[in-house]
């Protein structure tokens, strides 16, 4: 869960390059943020263009203190684990798809990539960085972009005044019924703080008071990164310095992406590919039985050779529908499931299922020839 980040942190792209440096040629591994930090860092430098290249982009990493706070936005995410500080969960999805050989081709020196390769974000990728935000960032961004929906065209002001002091406080109240009562305590100051906000804001005299404030510097750290997101995303244009509109493409469907907001985040994992992948993919259809069957193979085994072991059953859904959609075709978590079990009673003694010691399910082993596949 995200609540608040750096106001630096604001391009997406650097992501992409943390999950291949975290992707670390033995699984078992243990990786310190300092580490990625370092290595993203320094492969920056071999970017095809340097950054002060592109003075207009915001969010540029140009100081090792970025490239920690991008570390930090990334273990928030859980494309690193805090706990086992290895790749997280949602890193491994990611870090299976097709989308990140040429990252992987960078790091390894194999090919080069300019710095607007790096940050521009492909559609899969929006899909796929959509739904992780979504679902970790659920408290304001889904208000945010609901609240842009809703006003099409409006300044960077607009937008923190409004989530700062109307999204924050809500975010903080639905906070506070989800964690133990020592840390309710600090909750609730902050809630009658959050209260305060706008009546603090009207109490500095000039603009320029007012951003020199240290109450500012934290909306500055809550809302620009996020509307920033919502730019590589393709949600917003930034239509000159400080003013935001809603892309036309967006605009043109969004009731459709308005409902898909209404979802709680566990929900998201189908409608991600249902109702939110063809907004930004449109030429999709449904992969026959021979595709998806095809393609559980081969991520099962590219996941299970890295891994060297079993293959949790929702990462391999969730990879398996994103590596789909690399090829503009949507299936479910929901249908891979189901073709892992029908598959599993067609071929027992080829498909091994097994509940693990996290009480998740595992796949053990798929063993199936093209014969099987096509059928």
């Amino acid at each position: 869960m995200i609540l608040e980040t750096h106001g630096e942190v604001c391009r997406l792209g650097y992501l992409r390059l943390i999950i291949g440096a975290a992707k670390t040629e033995t699984p078992g591994e243990h990786i310190s943020p300092s580490f990625v930090a370092a290595i993203l860092e320094e492969s920056l430098k071999r970017l095809g263009q340097e950054p002060h290249a592109h003075p207009d982009i915001t969010g540029l990493i140009r100081s090792s203190v970025a490239a920690r706070n991008y570390v930090s936005f990334a273990l928030n995410l859980d494309l690193i684990s805090r706990q086992t500080l290895k790749l997280g969960e949602n890193g491994t999805i990611y870090a299976f798809t097709r989308s990140l050989s040429p990252i992987e081709a960078f790091l390894k020196g194999e090919t080069k990539l300019s710095l607007i390769d790096l940050l521009t974000l492909r559609p899969v990728d929006k899909v796929f960085f959509l739904w992780l935000l979504l679902t970790q960032d659920y408290l304001i961004l889904p208000g945010i972009i609901k609240w842009t929906l809703e006003r099409e065209v409006f300044t960077r002001t607009e937008a923190m005044n409004h989530v700062m002091e109307e999204l924050y406080p809500q975010a903080l109240t639905s906070l506070l019924a989800a964690v133990g009562k020592k840390a309710q305590k600090e909750i609730l100051s902050k809630i009658e703080m959050a209260k305060r906000f706008r009546e603090e804001r009207m109490k500095y005299a000039t603009k320029a008071h007012w951003i020199r404030s240290s109450l500012y510097a934290k909306y500055r750290h809550v809302v620009p990164p996020r509307l920033e997101w919502l730019v590589d995303l393709g949600i917003l244009n930034r239509v000159r310095r400080g003013r935001y509109a809603v892309s036309d493409q967006i605009l043109s469907h969004k009731e459709t992406l308005n409902k898909a907001l209404t979802y709680p985040p566990s929900k998201l994992r189908e409608n991600i590919f249902t109702t939110i992948a063809p907004l930004f993919i449109p030429y999709t259809g449904r992969p026959s039985r021979e595709a998806l069957n095809r393609e559980l193979v081969q991520t099962f085994n590219i996941m299970s050779t890295w891994l060297e072991g079993p293959v949790k059953v929702s990462l391999l859904e969730m990879t398996v529908c994103v590596r789909l959609l690399e090829n503009n075709q949507i299936a479910t978590p929901t249908m891979v499931r189901d073709t892992i079990n029908k598959l599993s009673i067609l071929y027992p003694d080829k498909i091994y299922l097994t509940p693990g010691p996290d009480e998740n399910l595992y796949l053990t082993k798929i063993n199936l020839g093209p014969k099987e596949i096509t059928q």
